[in-house]
């Protein structure tokens, strides 16, 4: 006889999922059509991993009906073998049998006949639940869709072998989600008894046995951070976390020190309990595991990007998938309040960006009224000299071009929410036709008079940097960094009767910088073969050096960005309305051939008596927030603001991997000039701009040009 004697298991299971395909039946009670993810009475097949969380009430099982061979098939099954009826809305299979007019007064005692008694039973009946962390009986892979069998408990009433197999073989017709992982597992004791005589028989068969005793939901886990969250279930191999954002659970081998905010986090290597990262996500309330062999599962793999519950307490976690309804409570309960961010649609001409401030945020986006506020704040050589164009000219484009239309029709889309897969082909299109879709024609001439104003002439065969500036991002409590595109263009190339490069903004200065940085990486790549992120930096300098860069074009790509999928879900996690949201673009020349990049984190411990100031830095032009060379480590600087207004204290906490013999990247001078500027503005801001955010800390963008300016691009709050 088969043992039902089960190891233990250390891999992270989730409830039951094979990969989605095909479309399931869904109907409510009066026969009407429906779809899963909506308010359907049942289904008659589980063709999806979302068909069954549709179903499934909070923590319960989807209880099922299916048909026996040999007997008149009620008329409610209309053709169909099974129906999986809605458990939130009727726990009970009365209280759903009596959704249907022919069994409205239905008895308990005629229920009993129907379902449960031999001789009179017209349909089986049952339920069905997902135990994340019971391995298969059989093939011992990780995670089982267990059902049960009702019946009386009367020696004569109790399953034979040919009633299982019957409905074991019903079940898996449809359920083709979850054939693979179907399991049955008696119910009641005396059932259980009667099922180890007849085991080796059920097995010879092609059933598959799990004793009810030995079902598990979770697994043993190392807990950092307590407590539970929904969100995308995102599954990456590598070490970085990339695009994770706040609706993703993110599963990573190993914690990013860098990483920003997440629903939880579950990693294959034991985490620090102490370390920076878990403080935050403790604070904020995120949950946080090592799981070993948490790669193993291939069921855990065939949830990703579906929407899951992740629960972990204690040495317990559980990620099973999750109905939007319940996630989305959940969030309303959970997110900060943010609220809907204002916007001024009455400004429609450009504004030079010194006579921005921050009463300007809700016509032109936070990131150019800053601009407009560093400009009153630095002197020339240290900040970027341009313009901005207003939300009007976004809201023109997405009203005239028909966009508006189909950004209503995505947010009507239901698995848009639900499905990352679907989700992201959907923004993916829309941001598509955006881009294709033609300019309207009062946008290049106002494109051009601000261009001529802002530069003279020389503005058209300058090469310009057009930067996302919305009314969603540069927020207190929502820095929205790295959410949005920003592209480069060159007005000339739209001015010109062709489409032919190379860009009329290519000047002899800038082609040299990247013929020689095209050079360099041919030959690294040619070292390195397996550097495969060197193709498309190689791709982009060959671009720059033979095509036209359309500065139209390059203003239709920063406002599609509005749609890429980080600042979707972003939006989504904090309440924010997608619709009054709206893309300003503040324009400035490109910096080329940059010494260094910088990103300055201001007043940190403000409670010690002299703020802490911590300075990331990374050489050339190959970024600090999403570096062109993954395998490059930056610059980590911090010193002190004394209180005689100077530096202090300057620590080098790691050199670049890039610095010549780990060289220090800021010289004394260089750095004295750096400190000097963010005191101006730390203490601007803290002023004029976020008085209400006390103590204040900056996120400062900093660039060193070719001809060794310092200049500061950017500023914006920083929550730690």
């Amino acid at each position: 006889m088969q043992s039902w004697t089960l190891a233990p298991v250390s891999v992270l299971l989730s409830a039951v999922a094979l990969t989605a395909c095909g479309d399931s039946s869904a109907v409510n009670a009066a026969g009407a059509g429906g779809a899963p993810g909506t308010d359907a009475e049942y289904l008659t097949e589980l063709v999806t991993r979302d068909d069954y969380t549709s179903l499934a009430g909070e923590g319960a099982e989807v209880k099922y009906l299916t048909i026996v061979d040999g007997r008149e098939s009620p008329a409610m099954f209309a053709g169909a073998a099974c129906l999986f009826q809605n458990t939130d809305d009727h726990p009970y299979h009365l209280q759903f049998l009596r959704t249907f007019p022919e069994y409205a007064a239905l008895a308990p005692e005629r229920y009993a006949d129907m379902v449960l008694r031999r001789a009179s039973r017209m349909m089986w009946g049952g339920g069905l639940k997902l135990y994340p962390a019971t391995p298969h009986p059989l093939t011992g892979a990780a995670g089982v869709l267990a059902y049960t069998v009702y019946s009386e408990t009367a020696p004569d009433e109790l399953l034979t072998v040919d009633d299982i197999v019957q409905a074991d073989r019903r079940l898996k017709g449809c359920s083709p989600f979850a054939e693979r992982f179907l399991v049955f597992s008696p119910d009641g004791s005396a059932q259980t008894a009667a099922v180890r005589a007849i085991a080796d028989e059920l097995v010879a068969a092609g059933v598959a046995l799990v004793d009810p005793d030995t079902l598990l939901s979770g697994l043993s886990a190392e807990t950092y951070s307590e407590g539970e969250a929904y969100g995308y279930l995102k599954i990456v191999d590598g070490a970085a976390a990339g695009s994770a954002g706040p609706r993703d659970v993110l599963v990573i081998d190993a914690a990013p020190s860098d990483l920003g905010l997440v629903a939880g986090l579950v990693t294959r290597q034991p985490q620090s309990l102490a370390s920076h990262l878990n403080l935050r996500l403790r604070e904020k309330g995120i949950p946080s595991a090592a799981v070993p062999g948490v790669f193993d599962s291939s069921v855990l793999r065939a949830l990703a990007n579906g929407l899951v519950h992740l629960t972990a307490r204690g040495t317990h976690v559980e990620i099973e998938p999750a109905r939007l309804e319940d996630a989305e409570a959940f969030w309303s309960v959970h997110r900060p309040p943010i609220g809907d961010p204002a916007a001024d649609l009455e400004v429609s001409t450009p504004a030079a960006l010194a006579s921005l401030g921050s009463a300007d945020v809700a016509a032109f986006g936070t990131k150019a009224a800053n601009l407009g506020e560093l400009s009153r704040i630095l002197p020339e050589q240290n900040r970027v000299d341009g313009f901005a164009i207003p939300f009007r000219a976004y809201a023109d484009f997405m009203e005239r071009r028909g966009f508006n239309a189909d950004v209503a029709a995505l947010l009507a889309d239901p698995r848009v929410f639900t499905d990352a897969d679907h989700k992201q082909r959907r923004l993916s299109e829309l941001r598509g036709r955006m881009r294709a879709a033609e300019h309207l024609p009062e946008l290049g001439a106002a494109l051009e008079a601000a261009v001529r104003q802002a530069y003279g002439a020389a503005g058209l065969v300058t090469r310009l940097r057009f930067r996302s500036s919305t009314n969603a991002e540069d927020l207190p409590g929502l820095s929205g960094a790295g959410l949005y595109d920003s592209r480069s263009g060159c007005l000339a190339d739209d001015l010109d009767s062709d489409t032919l490069g190379p860009s009329a903004c290519l000047s002899p200065e800038h082609e040299a910088y990247l013929r020689a940085e095209l050079e360099r990486r041919e030959i690294e790549l040619a070292e390195h073969p397996d550097r495969s992120y060197l193709l498309p930096i190689i791709e982009d300098l060959e671009q720059d050096l033979t095509e036209e860069k359309s500065a139209l074009l390059a203003v239709r790509r920063v406002w599609a960005s509005l749609w890429n999928e980080r600042a979707f879900d972003d939006r989504a996690y904090y309440g924010i309305d997608h619709t009054k949201v709206f893309m300003g673009v503040a324009v400035h020349p490109t910096f080329v051939g940059e010494r260094l990049e910088a990103v300055v984190l201001t007043g940190l411990e403000p409670d010690a008596p002299e703020p802490l100031y911590r300075v990331v830095s990374q050489v050339g032009e190959v970024g600090v927030a999403e570096p062109l060379d993954p395998t490059a480590s930056p610059e980590i600087l911090t010193f002190r603001r004394s209180a005689g207004g100077s530096p202090s204290e300057v620590a080098l906490v790691s050199p670049s991997s890039l610095a010549a013999g780990g060289a220090r990247l800021w010289s004394d001078t260089a750095l004295n000039e750096l400190a000097g500027l963010l005191f101006v503005v730390q203490d601007h801001f803290a002023a004029s701009v976020y008085p209400s955010l006390a103590p204040l800390s900056l996120d400062v963008e900093v660039d060193v040009t070719m001809d060794g300016r310092t200049v500061i691009k950017q500023a914006r709050p920083y929550t730690p």
